[in-house]
């Protein structure tokens, strides 16, 4: 994957002596950019007698006592300012909007720094928490649709005008941080995390390192990107206070891999308020032009490689009676569009743009089964627990999905649908149909799913943020 090489290469460069020349030679910041990232990555990269001594012991550091913000008392013992890191626009990722919001809602003051795109202003207010957009997004992730689509010059650059996107994040990012002079900085995932842990060692803060993946085994990365990434990895888990991550199995392999304590486990689970979703007063039929007489399966989320969205699309082929709604945006769009006409199953595949997170599972409920078909591309794929498994769940809808650890643990340990292997087309068409062509199993499917729906809801896993965040704040 040339944009995420791109991108680790530029993170190898922060930590690494010997590379920091490629900043001066490929930026082309002003004296007071250079002069701010060079001092302040030189200065948190010391490490301490102390310090090394602790990551040798396996412990998370904490870092002197963290700011405290006095600008409210009530429903928490103390008032922190959280500043939080993401290289997306927050727009369209559910996890940083609600970890936000809930410590938004428990008392502290939290502000995400992020990229933009499109039109979105700079500065933001988004369920009682403030979003800082320091840059223009160098990923074209088509959340506006008026997002023009890049030339071939354009593409060719694309590794160069991601790393240095991510170079010109961190420089901007750290300088905001440090201007809000925040008691806790909270990283989501690897690639924030050492602009994170600059601004706490520089404020003296406290440091929160949020894995929403197992990054360091994403898809089609090179030997040399991986090995860097560990390096990166290694270097920093241990120097955070809390590190929390969204699934047993991850949790275990970070925990086994860096000798630290088990990562705290909070879910990638929807809010609901309670509230239950009713199948037939669902958009999603009249969004994608199905009759109601036709069965639907559902695949919702962006569309990306290594998702097994191409085997998916084959799949359609061999479907008794059923239709598949591809509801999303992302890189494959086309291609998919093109591969569903040359399988001769273009009047099957239905293609509908994404909704907002609000109105997400008023649509999912239309389904008849929601589908995660993700390869075994690596780690990441396999210990996978998307958030379209918990939406699913939420909205009352059964699952079929790869056979893998995390999915066949909620699909086939509650017997809420069947798994298949992604790698074959007539094996996902196997699962579907054999729900959906029998009615017993289908009605006993759709009775486990509302069974265990309470049990993913954000209303649960938000009790175990709060928590790590009561840690930190002791």
């Amino acid at each position: 994957m040339k944009a995420v090489d791109s991108i680790t290469r530029a993170i190898a460069a922060s930590i690494s002596p010997r590379m920091r020349p490629y900043w001066a030679l490929r930026s082309t910041m002003g004296m007071e950019r250079r002069s701010t990232i060079s001092s302040s990555f030189g200065a948190i990269m010391a490490p301490t007698r102390a310090s090394a001594a602790g990551r040798r012991k396996g412990r998370m550091l904490s870092p002197p006592p963290l700011v405290r913000n006095s600008r409210a008392e009530g429903e928490v013992a103390a008032t922190l300012r959280v500043c939080m890191f993401v290289i997306n626009t927050v727009a369209a990722d559910g996890r940083v909007i609600r970890e936000a919001s809930t410590l938004s809602a428990a008392g502290h003051e939290v502000f995400v720094v992020a990229m933009r795109e499109g039109s979105q202003p700079v500065r933001d207010r988004l369920d009682g928490f403030t979003v800082l957009r320091v840059r223009r997004d160098p990923v074209r992730r088509n959340i506006e649709s008026a997002a023009p689509a890049p030339g071939r010059l354009a593409r060719a650059l694309d590794p160069l005008g991601l790393a240095w996107g991510l170079a010109d994040y961190w420089v901007r990012a750290l300088r905001q941080a440090l201007a809000l002079k925040a008691g806790v900085y909270h990283a989501h995932d690897l690639v924030t995390l050492p602009v994170a842990w600059a601004a706490a060692r520089l404020r003296r803060a406290r440091l929160v390192y949020d894995a929403h993946e197992l990054f360091t085994e994403m898809g089609r990365l090179s030997p040399l990107t991986r090995a860097a990434l560990r390096l990166l990895e290694r270097a920093l888990i241990g120097r955070a206070d809390r590190v929390i991550t969204v699934n047993g199995s991850i949790a275990a392999e970070l925990s086994r891999r860096y000798r630290v304590p088990p990562p705290a486990v909070v879910m990638n689970c929807p809010c609901t308020a309670g509230q239950r979703f009713d199948r037939e007063r669902s958009l999603l039929r009249a969004r994608a032009g199905v009759p109601r007489e036709v069965p639907l399966v559902l695949y919702q989320g962006m569309f990306m490689p290594h998702r097994g969205l191409e085997n998916l699309v084959r799949a359609t082929r061999s479907l008794t009676r059923a239709h598949l709604v591809m509801m999303g945006w992302g890189a494959l769009l086309d291609p998919l569009r093109e591969l569903a006409r040359t399988e001769g199953a273009a009047g099957r595949v239905h293609f509908t743009p994404g909704v907002p997170l609000g109105e997400l599972l008023t649509y999912t409920a239309g389904a008849d089964l929601g589908v995660i078909p993700y390869l075994n591309v690596g780690l990441n794929n396999y210990y996978t627990s998307p958030n379209k498994l918990f939406e699913y769940c939420a909205a009352g809808v059964p699952v079929i999905s790869s056979r893998f650890p995390e999915l066949v643990k909620v699909v086939e340990g509650l017997g809420i649908g069947r798994t298949f292997d992604p790698e074959r087309p007539e094996d996902i068409a196997a699962a579907a149909n054999g729900l959906l062509d029998d009615p017993a199993a289908l009605a006993a499917a759709r009775a486990n799913v509302a069974r265990v729906a309470p049990l993913f809801t954000w209303e649960n896993e938000s009790a175990k943020l709060i928590d790590v965040y009561r840690a930190v704040g002791a």
